[in-house]
């Protein structure tokens, strides 16, 4: 029985021929897996896109571009929220800063990027003239710097890892003071 076994397998494997002499031919991964209609992309072309983020989302006010970039199954994670899905992003994160800070500008300092991953130094500055956090409008200007890492999949971003200084931006409201060690 063992035999039997050891041969099926071998057989299926292709690895030995049949009877006949005829090897039993493999399936390549490529013919075993159906295609999907997945992009092909490259760092560039995902670092491009994440730049969007940035460049469209938050300097110009434009969430419906999230529709276009952010896969559904998007999982959003920040040391200072819980993790999140795509249409909790554009409401508790995205949307607030642009309530509170309409004059918000992002500027993208140092892009990095390779196969499916792609990193984002940033920095911002506005003026916190919106309710913001709980937080009435202060008038103040506040510039505060982040990182935001993307990985992708079939060109669209499937999980960001954001980090940012949100302490010194609230300092910069007024709304905390400096913090002692």
């Amino acid at each position: 029985m063992l035999r039997v076994a050891c041969v099926a397998a071998l057989l299926v494997l292709g690895l030995v021929a049949t009877r006949s002499g005829d090897t039993v031919p493999l399936a390549t991964a490529q013919e075993a897996t159906p295609e999907t209609a997945c992009p092909a992309t490259t760092a560039q072309d995902n670092a491009a896109v994440a730049r969007r983020w940035f460049e469209e989302v938050l300097n110009e006010a434009d969430l419906t571009v999230l529709d276009e970039i952010l896969s559904p199954q998007l999982a959003y994670h920040s040391g200072t929220l819980p993790t999140m899905s795509t249409g909790d992003v554009a409401e508790q994160v995205l949307a607030p800063i642009l309530a509170g800070f309409p004059d918000v500008d992002y500027t993208v300092e140092q892009a990095f990027s390779g196969d499916d991953v792609v990193t984002l130094i940033w920095r911002a500055q506005g003026t916190h003239t919106g309710p913001f956090q709980g937080y009435a409008p202060s008038g103040k200007q506040a510039a505060w710097t982040g990182i935001n890492v993307y990985r992708f999949e079939c060109g669209r971003v499937v999980e960001v890892w954001a980090e940012f200084d949100a302490l010194g931006r609230l300092r910069q409201m007024g709304v905390m003071g400096t913090p002692t060690p």
